[in-house]
């Protein structure tokens, strides 16, 4: 080729390339960005994790991401990206705070991706939905007596990423402040945790049994601030139980003389099975009654007390001995009676102790005195119990100052029934009635078990706690349930201390396929039943999202990416869990999880297999399946119709050492634009780029063709160098297409393969009109980018 043909054919492609450049200029940015987030639900104090997806159809450098949140953004509020790859999404993600006072609706965050030239932005609408802030808070009170300290534990939960600041106060017609302490209390709650603070108060004395609404003022502040406030209210309910009953009982440790000082010992036990604190005793002036020494006794416990008072007696008969009892504030008066005998034959009998149960002991102390001498006198006693003493005494004499004191023994009967039983007591032919009560047999029995809460299948544990309130002997205790029972099912003591508990454990098996529900347990103790229950719940597993990545994608491509979210709403553990992607996968179709906890998501990712879906809407749909239940979701996804391009083109001046000209058409034949139509030269070992000097070469090999319109055309060219080496014959080169279409992140890439003939020669008839005819495709390229720029 002659000089001044090669300089004119690189004036003209330069043209070309000039014209290609200032394309890019006027097209928009070659990057999109989409925005989505997670969980789905949102409430105040929730933590919300942003998935920012960028995909451009060219390579990007210096990438910035911005984040505009009417909300606290904790992580990856600017992102910068040194470098994206074209047609390969870029994922990256961003955490936010929500405050625990943000209000109910929707807020939107908006998303902005620039570089020097381009920008592109998404936004969404998040809904942040009402909350209950009462269930972060948990009382824990338990049964209280009228004037008790006491102490509540409150319990508060922090779902936040921040440390919360919690202050707790307290208010009521049960609540009164203790000495000098505060009737609120602080702590410091780290996030995702909880804590507890303790209420110090104390309940007025004057209350009577029932349950007191009391108020709970609690605020919630973070430590930074990222996680706002929250004041709000709650109502809990205080127990006030009745006072616990006193037994006192009088005995005499000498014989009564009217105006002289007796030393009584005053046998002082509770009442119940509820032990009292904090007891103050004092024995006071009553009718008949005068204290020689009077000073208080304070015990921390009561239980049983045995305390010796000095008394002056000055009347005959029954006599009452007034006795105070404080506890903690309230006091409260009980009476001992002591029977002084008129003069002559008196006869008295104390029984400890003073109330008996069956099976039980029960000393017996009858105590005979006379205002004169008295021989050979027969006393006999007789009580519908069981004797074990000899019941019958005869006296040689009995004398003023020597009372007879007799003990006897007996046992109540195990199936006595509860009622007041007569204990006569004959003395010299005179008979004297006393009475004794029997009482029911309560025992205290306590069953507890772990989990609180089993599920079909399950091994349940638990305490089995019996207390008696009296010495039992032959202790008969049986568990019955309609539940698997692997414990022994029954116990037999011997012999059981009052006050003493006996500990068994428990261990049942809850039957596979055993439906929810509340089972019994009996507990049979000395033919008393008292029954508890076992709880049986069942998980219930829902797949909360199917999302597939991308969500609209084109016909063609071989996978989708779905991740499938699993959750057990249940409040028992779920096992066996089998979840199943129903659509043709590409790999694993379904996994098998053997144990479930409640409230703990898990995330399951497959691989959908879409080579040969045609366009169109498809739901992928995941099967959750456990023993109790399938649960079905589905997630949409949509193939999009890819265009075809219609590809055109001559090649001339084909020779080795020449440079060849290809002049290309493309046509858009599918129904959708094509967007930002760019082509690419692949180089090969006989065709090269030609181009004036290095730094053309990369601009040399890429054409920005803009959009075209369904059914419109397009011309360009390229100018090849053919190797000198090269042998006449047919060889092939490849050529790129890439476009974005509407909807649609990820670009569509057509191959475009021409071949072409190397023959020998130039043909200067032809390179000249050719030559022309470029030009005027240059000049009319340049001529519609000026009307571009203009309009």
């Amino acid at each position: 080729m002659k000089p001044i043909y090669r300089l004119i054919l690189i004036i003209a492609f330069a043209m070309i390339a000039n014209a290609q450049v200032a394309t890019p200029s006027m097209q928009q940015s070659s990057f999109n960005v989409g925005v989505s987030y997670s969980p789905p639900y949102i409430y105040p104090g929730s933590i919300v994790q942003l998935y920012i997806t960028v995909i451009s159809i060219q390579p990007v450098s210096n990438l910035y991401i911005d984040i505009n949140s009417p909300f606290k953004v904790l992580t990856g509020s600017t992102i910068q990206i040194k470098q994206i790859s074209p047609g390969t999404p870029a994922t990256f993600t961003a955490v936010i705070q929500v405050p625990l006072d943000a209000r109910p609706g929707y807020y939107t965050i908006k998303v902005v991706a620039y570089t020097l030239m381009y920008s592109a932005e998404s936004s969404i609408d998040i809904e942040v939905l009402p909350f209950d802030f009462s269930s972060l808070v948990v009382a824990r009170p338990m049964a209280y007596l009228p004037g008790q300290p006491v102490q509540l534990p409150v319990l508060l939960f922090n779902p936040t990423a921040d440390y919360i600041r919690a202050r707790v106060a307290i208010n009521g017609s049960a609540v009164s402040q203790y000495l000098n302490s505060s009737l609120s209390c602080d702590t410091l709650i780290p996030p995702r945790s909880n804590s507890t603070c303790f209420l110090n108060f104390i309940t007025p004395s004057g209350l009577k049994p029932g349950f007191y609404n009391a108020t709970l003022t609690v605020t919630l502040s973070s430590i930074s601030g990222y996680a706002g406030a929250v004041t709000f209210r709650k109502t809990v309910q205080l127990p006030i139980i009745s006072g616990v009953d006193v037994n006192v009982m009088a005995s005499p440790t000498q014989p009564v003389v009217v105006g002289s000082p007796t030393l009584v010992t005053l046998a002082i036990s509770q009442g119940s099975s509820v032990p009292l604190q904090n007891v103050t005793i004092r024995v006071l002036r009553g009718d008949g009654v005068e204290v020689l020494n009077s000073n208080p006794v304070t015990v921390p416990l009561l239980t049983q007390i045995q305390l010796p008072v000095q008394l002056v007696v000055s009347k005959y008969g029954n006599v009452k001995i007034p006795v105070e009892i404080c506890h903690y504030s309230s006091c409260g008066i009980k009476y001992a009676e002591l029977y002084v005998p008129i003069p002559g034959l008196s006869v008295n009998a104390v029984f400890t102790p003073f109330q008996g149960y069956p099976s039980s002991l029960v000393q017996s102390t009858f105590i005979i005195a006379t205002n004169y001498t008295i021989s050979n006198v027969a006393v006999e006693i007789r009580a519908p119990f069981k004797v074990l003493t000899s019941p019958a005494v005869s006296l040689p004499f009995l004398s003023p100052q020597s009372p007879a004191t007799i003990n006897v023994v007996f046992e109540i009967p195990k199936e006595t029934k509860p009622g007041v039983y007569p204990v006569n007591v004959t003395v010299a032919g005179a008979v004297y009635k006393f009475y004794y009560e029997v009482l029911k047999p309560e025992f205290s029995v306590v069953a507890t078990f772990n989990p609180p809460v089993a599920y079909p299948g399950a091994v349940v544990s638990g305490n089995l706690v019996v207390t008696s309130p009296f010495n039992a002997k032959d202790l008969d205790i049986s568990i019955s349930t309609p539940l698997s029972l692997i414990s022994p099912a029954e116990y037999r003591l011997p012999y059981l201390p009052q006050g003493q508990p006996y500990t068994a454990y428990i261990v049942l098996q809850v039957p596979e396929g055993t439906p929810p529900g509340k089972y019994p347990l009996t507990v049979t103790v000395n033919g008393e039943n008292y029954t508890f229950y076992v709880n049986v719940g069942a998980p219930s597993v829902v797949i909360q999202n199917v999302v597939i990545t991308p969500p609209k994608i084109l016909e063609g491509i071989a996978t989708a990416q779905v991740a499938v979210q699993v959750l057990n709403t249940g409040p028992v553990v779920a096992r066996n869990v089998t979840i199943t992607l129903l659509n043709s996968t590409i790999g694993k179709q379904s996994y098998t999880l053997d144990y479930l906890p409640p409230g703990s998501p898990i995330t399951l990712t497959y691989y959908v297999d879409i080579s040969k879906l045609p366009p169109g809407h498809y739901d992928v749909v995941a099967q959750a399946s456990w023993s109790g239940g399938v649960y079905v979701a589905r997630g949409s996804l949509d193939v999009a119709k890819k265009n075809a391009l219609k590809v055109d083109y001559k090649v001339y001046n084909v020779a080795p050492g020449s440079t060849a000209v290809l002049v290309l058409n493309i046509t858009n034949l599918g129904p959708d634009d094509v967007k930002n139509l760019r082509v690419s030269f692949t180089p090969s070992q006989v065709f090269e780029l030609h181009a004036s000097n290095i730094a053309d070469v990369a601009t040399a090999g890429v054409r920005m063709l803009g959009d075209l319109a369904p059914g419109a055309s397009v011309s360009t060219a390229f100018l090849l160098d053919v190797s000198d080496k090269a042998v006449p014959g047919i060889y092939a080169i490849t050529l790129v297409a890439t476009w974005n279409q509407t909807g649609v992140f990820m670009p569509s890439v057509q191959y475009i393969n021409i071949p072409i003939e190397v023959k020998s020669g130039i043909d200067m008839f032809v390179v000249i009109p050719l030559v022309l005819t470029i030009l005027l495709i240059v000049v009319g390229l340049v001529t519609v980018a000026r009307r571009r720029r203009r309009g």
